[in-house]
């Protein structure tokens, strides 16, 4: 596996976590670009960022662990295979690696926050947010959460070789079933006005606002539209037309929703509205 550039990729020291979550984004592109670093190396950052590899884990949590990083080594070996396989515009390694990031800067300030972390959570929604998209076609959903499903069907044999446990193979399960984008109000609905826990109901907030955080941003996520459009054109969506106007961004900016604490810690409304106000 490739080293790491010397780049800024999940670099706090000036802690800043907002600051801290573009660079990682900026450090991806340019990876992206040149010598794609993996989606098992960019998990192995993420948990040296979270301090989980030093800490004395439970059985449950290093299964889900070892899940993910078969998850990743299979994310890569996929897109080795070109005969079989092409690579979504959007839904593809660098979106995994996006929300991955977006999920672990997440962790973190809940951490800070709590300062009683809930390790198996932790790898938990590290594993949940790998495999959200795994094996995703770039086509759309026919029916709801029909390639969330997809996705978690190629995902249990993993789990099943690591022994997740039960479980915690309902709350993945669920989480991913759940991020599907026609049902992100209704999560969030779910947790209006109740204080963060480590629970099913953060764990699909967290899902969804890691999901399209990049595409919140105002430098990455116009890119990621105009990434959207292509995958859609290629499909015959007929959304395909639009969908990286600037009309269409404002509406997709209106629409989203943060609730996590961690978002709040981002500032991810106030950014959205001061994105929102230069386009009127």
């Amino acid at each position: 596996m490739n080293e790491m550039p010397s780049l800024r990729y999940l670099d706090f020291k000036d802690r800043l976590w907002h600051a801290c979550l573009e660079e990682s984004y900026g450090f991806l592109r340019k990876s992206w670009r040149g010598d794609w670093l993996g989606m098992p190396l960019v998990l192995h950052e993420c948990l040296i960022f979270l301090n989980l590899p030093d800490n004395n884990l439970s059985l449950a949590a290093k299964s889900m662990l070892n899940a993910a990083a078969s998850v990743a080594i299979e994310i890569e070996n996929q897109n080795k295979n070109q005969k079989t396989f092409s690579e979504p515009h959007y839904h593809n390694r660098l979106h995994f690696a996006d929300a991955l990031t977006s999920m672990v800067i997440q962790l973190a300030i809940l951490v800070e926050l709590d300062e009683k972390p809930d390790h198996d959570w932790l790898a938990c929604a590290l594993l949940t947010c790998m495999a959200h998209d795994f094996f995703h076609p770039g086509k759309v959903n026919r029916h709801a959460s029909e390639i969330e499903k997809q996705s978690f069907d190629f995902l249990k044999p993993i789990l099943n070789i690591h022994l997740v446990p039960d479980e915690w193979q309902k709350i993945i399960e669920t989480a991913i079933v759940r991020s599907d984008f026609s049902i992100v109000h209704k999560n969030h609905a779910q947790v209006t006005g109740q204080k963060f826990e480590w629970d099913l109901k953060w764990l699909c907030v967290l899902l969804n606002e890691a999901d399209v955080m990049a595409s919140a941003s105002a430098k990455y996520g116009p890119d990621l539209g105009e990434s959207l459009a292509q995958e859609w054109r290629l499909i015959g969506f007929m959304q395909h037309t639009n969908v990286a106007s600037p009309e269409a961004r404002k509406n997709f900016l209106k629409n989203l929703l943060f609730s996590s604490p961690a978002s709040s810690v981002l500032g991810w409304s106030e950014r959205i509205s001061d994105e929102i106000r230069t386009m009127d």
